[in-house]
C-alpha cells in the first residue's frame, strides 16, 4: 500500500511539474467594445453526423459561451431539406452541410436541398451550389489528410477556411520530431485547466493563405475560420472517425470559447429567426466578418476602413482604384500585439499596440487585408480580417477561349443502329428513337435498383472501334424528365476498360453542352492521366449512385451528339 501511495504520489507531482511548465497563459480579457458585429460559429457537427451531442444540447452550449449564432454542417449529400432558421437557447441556429467531393470537402450554407445527391467531382460540386444559390466554403483546405484536402483550385468557389482546429492537430500529430508532436501530449494534460487557451496554442498557421491571396487578386473569395467541433477525438486511428476508443474532447463549449468569427449585421437582430437568418448570411456571404482566437485574448473590437475620393468601404467591401488610397484600422488588441498591414502577400505596415492606425496605400488595384498577431516565443494570429479590394476598370479575369471547331462526325442522326445500353444485373434500360417537337430524338430511359449503394448503374452507349485520334471534345444537345447530373465517359484505354469521365448538368429544358477531352478525368484506376484517343472504345453517357440515389428512375432525351475538332 506504501509503495502504491508512493507511486500514486510521484506521478500526481510529475502531472503537476508538467502542467506547471506547460500550462499556457489565461486568456486576456480585454474591455468590450462595439463593433456592429456578433459572435458565432461555422462548421458544427451534431448527433446527426459524426458530432456527440443534439443540435439543442449544442446551442445551449453556445449560449453559456456568449455564441450568438450557430451554422451546423452535419456530413450530407445536400438532398435532404435543411431545417429553418431557429433560436435554440437564445442562439440564431441555422443548417447548412458538408459534402465530400474526390477533391476535399465543401460547405453549402444557405441552399434549398437539392434535386440530387451532390458529389463526384469537386467543381461539380462547387457548380451545383452555386447553382442552387448556396454559399460555399472550401473546408480544411491544407489539411494534412489526403481525403480532405482540397485540390481544385480553378473552381469558382465563394469562401475558403483558413482557420481549422481539426487540421492544426492533424499537423502537429504527423510532426517527424517528437518535441512537436509533444504538445498533443502536453495538450491533454492542461486541457482540464484551460481548455480554451490549451486548444488556442496549439493552432497551426494555414498554409492556403497565399492561394487565397492568389485568387483574391482577381475575384471576391471569403476568408473564414471553421471551428470543425465534433466533442470527440478518436484516440486509435483518425481523430475523425467515429469509432474506437474516444475522448469526449475537445468539449463544444470550451471550443466555442476558443474561436469565433465577427460578422457584421447591416440592422439589428429581432428574434425573428428567419429574418435574423437572412441578415447574418448577407454578412457572410458580403465578407463583412472577421475571424478571431477568443482562447488567447477576448472579447475583441475591430473596424477596417479604406477612403479614397471615391468614398469608404469597410472589409469585405470593393473600392475604385485611381487615387490614394487612406487605410484605417481600430481595435482593442491587448498590449504587445503586433498589427500587421497587408497589400496582398507584402507587409506594407506593421505597429505594436496601435488602438487607431492609419496607412497610406497606392492609387493602383490592390488587396488589402489586417492581421493582429500575439507577442511570444510562438506568434499566433489573433485576429484576421477579410480584404478590402481596390479594383481598376480592367477586367480581373480573361475567360479561356477555344477555336471553334472545324470537323465534325455525328455519333447520333436520327437512328440508334450503333447504340446499346448497359446496366448492373438488378437495374433495367432501355433506349428508342422518338419523334420530338423538332425532329427525331434518342430517349434512354433507366432505373436504378432499389436498396443501399452496391455499384448500381445505368449507361447509354455508342462504340467508337477505331478510337476518337482527330476528336479533341464532343458535343450533344440534350435533356432530362427531371434536373440530374449526368456522367460522359470515354472508355478504352489498356484491356479496354479504363475510363475517364466529365460529369455534366442536364436540366428539363433541351440544351446543349461541349465534353473537352483535355479536361476528363480518371475514373479508378487508369496507367494514364488523360484519355489515350486513339484506344478509346465507347463513348458512354453514365448515371450511378455518385450523383442519383439508388430507386431512381428517369428518362434523358438526346436530340444531337457528335464529335468535333
Amino acid at each position: 500500500m506504501k509503495t502504491l501511495l508512493g507511486v500514486t504520489a510521484a506521478l500526481v507531482a510529475a502531472v503537476a511539474v508538467l502542467v506547471a511548465v506547460t500550462l499556457p497563459p489565461k486568456r486576456i480579457a480585454l474591455m468590450p467594445g462595439r463593433d456592429g458585429t456578433i459572435a458565432g460559429i461555422v462548421h458544427v457537427h451534431s448527433n446527426r453526423s459524426d458530432g456527440s451531442s443534439s443540435p439543442d444540447e449544442i446551442a445551449a452550449a453556445a449560449a453559456r459561451a456568449g455564441v450568438k449564432f450557430l451554422v451546423f454542417t452535419d456530413h450530407g449529400d445536400a438532398t435532404r431539406t435543411p431545417d429553418p432558421p431557429v433560436y435554440r437557447s437564445g442562439v440564431l441556429c441555422l443548417d447548412g452541410v458538408e459534402i465530400s467531393t474526390s477533391g476535399g470537402h465543401y460547405i453549402a450554407l444557405d441552399m434549398p436541398a437539392a434535386p440530387y445527391p451532390l458529389a463526384g467531382e469537386a467543381r461539380d460540386v462547387v457548380e451545383d451550389v452555386k447553382r442552387l444559390g448556396g454559399f460555399g466554403i472550401v473546408a480544411h483546405p491544407d489539411s494534412p489528410k489526403p481525403q480532405l484536402r482540397w485540390t481544385e483550385w480553378t473552381a469558382p468557389f465563394d469562401a475558403i477556411e483558413l482557420l481549422n482546429p481539426d487540421t492544426s492537430w492533424r499537423i502537429l500529430a504527423q510532426q517527424p520530431r517528437w518535441r512537436e508532436r509533444s504538445q498533443l501530449f502536453a495538450a491533454l494534460v492542461d486541457y482540464p485547466f484551460r481548455a480554451p487557451e490549451t486548444m488556442a496554442n496549439l493552432l497551426q498557421p494555414s498554409g492556403s493563405v497565399y492561394s487565397w491571396l492568389a485568387l483574391a487578386e482577381r475575384r471576391r473569395v471569403v476568408a473564414i475560420a471553421g471551428l470543425d467541433a465534433h466533442a470527440r477525438i478518436n484516440m486509435r486511428g483518425d481523430p475523425g472517425e467515429a469509432k474506437g476508443w474516444m475522448l469526449p474532447i475537445p468539449g463544444y463549449e470550451p471550443a466555442f470559447r476558443m474561436l469565433s468569427i465577427h460578422v457584421a449585421i447591416d440592422r439589428d437582430l429581432t428574434g425573428n429567426a428567419a429574418t435574423d437568418g437572412s441578415v447574418v448570411m448577407r454578412g457572410i456571404r458580403g465578407g463583412h466578418l472577421y475571424t478571431v482566437v477568443d482562447g488567447l485574448a477576448s472579447p475583441p473590437a475591430f473596424d477596417f476602413t479604406a477612403t479614397n475620393e471615391f468614398g469608404t468601404v469597410h472589409e469585405g467591401d470593393q473600392l475604385s482604384a485611381g487615387s490614394a488610397v487612406a487605410l484605417r484600422i481600430r481595435s482593442n488588441a491587448p498590449a504587445r500585439y503586433t498589427t500587421l498591414v497587408h497589400e496582398g502577400t507584402k507587409v506594407i505596415a506593421q505597429a505594436t499596440d496601435p488602438q487607431d492606425m492609419t496607412v497610406h496605400g497606392g492609387a493602383q488595384p490592390a488587396v488589402y487585408w489586417v492581421e493582429i498577431v500575439s507577442n511570444g516565443p510562438r506568434p499566433i494570429t489573433w485576429l484576421r480580417s477579410n480584404p478590402i479590394y481596390v479594383r481598376g476598370t480592367a477586367a480581373l479575369t480573361q475567360a479561356a477561349t477555344r477555336l471553334p471547331p472545324k470537323q465534325f462526325v455525328p455519333l447520333f442522326s436520327g437512328s440508334i443502329d450503333s447504340w446499346r445500353t448497359e446496366h448492373d444485373p438488378t437495374s433495367v434500360t432501355a433506349a428508342e428513337v422518338i419523334n420530338g417537337t423538332t425532329g427525331k430524338e434518342m430517349q434512354f430511359r433507366f432505373g436504378l435498383a432499389g436498396g443501399p449503394p452496391a455499384g448500381q448503374v445505368a449507361a447509354l452507349v455508342v462504340d467508337t472501334p477505331k478510337g476518337v485520334p482527330d476528336a479533341t471534345r464532343l458535343a450533344v444537345s440534350m435533356r432530362a424528365e427531371r434536373p440530374m447530373r449526368v456522367s460522359v465517359q470515354l472508355r478504352g484505354g489498356a484491356g479496354g476498360s479504363e475510363r475517364w469521365e466529365r460529369s455534366v448538368f442536364v436540366d428539363r429544358f433541351e440544351s446543349e453542352k461541349t465534353i473537352y477531352f483535355d479536361e476528363l478525368t480518371p475514373v479508378g484506376n487508369t496507367q494514364s492521366w488523360k484519355p489515350p484517343l486513339d484506344a478509346i472504345r465507347s463513348v458512354m453517357f453514365v448515371v450511378d449512385t455518385t450523383n442519383a440515389k439508388p430507386g431512381t428512375s428517369a428518362k434523358l432525351w438526346i436530340k444531337k451528339a457528335e464529335l468535333q475538332r
